[in-house]
């Protein structure tokens, strides 16, 4: 006897009862099915494999790359136009594309927000597909460079930019034509000073960011400072304003 024709056949013969859970174990089944292919499929996929669809050319705001919402009320008003900028970089994983750089960042700022509680620490972030990424953004102190934050732009290149490591980041000539466009639009906004000093972190502090690829990059950047003048000063030493007491 034929399948199909078998179970008409039981069907036919059951109680309304036996036929009522006879449907409902066909409709568990199907639903048991269904999820197990479609997470199957879900597995299989890679997350470059999206279509990279960005809010815009070069410039993403927060609200572009998801980030949550995290207001503070210190502002950089005091030293505003800023003389320094700070170049750091990440020490996370590449991002090629923009959804990538998005998840990048919301799983960065989730950490610090953790662990430190306080945003992202960098007022700008540089993606390794050559966008600028919306940070603490303009008039905030980051939390970078301990005690020039309150008087400096940190901008972070996303990445390990150390030579000394087999395989590390190599900054690209995208990325520093949009981190200058973001510093050009800084001086033109009024944030940034005209003659703006440009030094990497280890120019400031103890530490190896912004790693050996990206620090050789930016020491042949104009606004570069080779006299390495702000090191050891305060921000009021570097304004000429009286010492905070």
């Amino acid at each position: 006897m034929p399948f199909p024709v078998y179970v008409w056949y039981i069907m036919k013969n059951s109680s309304r009862a036996e036929k009522l859970c006879c449907l409902v174990a066909l409709l568990v089944l199907i639903t048991c099915v269904t999820l197990i292919v479609f997470f199957a499929v879900q597995a299989t996929n890679n997350p470059e494999d999206y279509i990279d669809i960005d809010p815009h050319e070069w410039n993403i705001s927060r609200e572009m790359w998801l980030a949550q919402n995290f207001s503070g009320i210190a502002t950089t008003e005091r030293f505003d136009p800023l003389r320094l900028v700070i170049i750091q970089h990440t020490v996370s994983p590449e991002c090629p594309r923009f959804v990538l750089c998005a998840a990048e960042l919301r799983t960065m700022q989730s950490w610090y927000i953790k662990y430190y509680n306080y945003d992202i620490p960098y007022n700008f972030i540089i993606g390794n597909d050559g966008r600028v990424y919306e940070g603490r953004g303009w008039g905030k102190p980051g939390a970078h460079a301990l005690i020039y934050n309150r008087c400096s732009l940190g901008i972070g290149f996303i990445g390990d930019y150390r030579e000394e490591l087999t395989a590390h980041s190599r900054v690209t000539e995208l990325q520093i034509k949009r981190a200058k466009m973001l510093l050009e639009e800084g001086v033109k906004r009024g944030f940034l000073d005209m003659d703006y000093s440009v030094l990497g972190a280890k120019d400031l502090i103890e530490t190896a960011s912004p790693g050996s690829n990206l620090y050789n990059a930016i020491r042949e950047w104009e606004h570069y400072d080779h006299s390495n003048k702000w090191r050891n000063k305060t921000c009021e030493e570097m304004y000429g304003f009286p010492p905070v007491s």
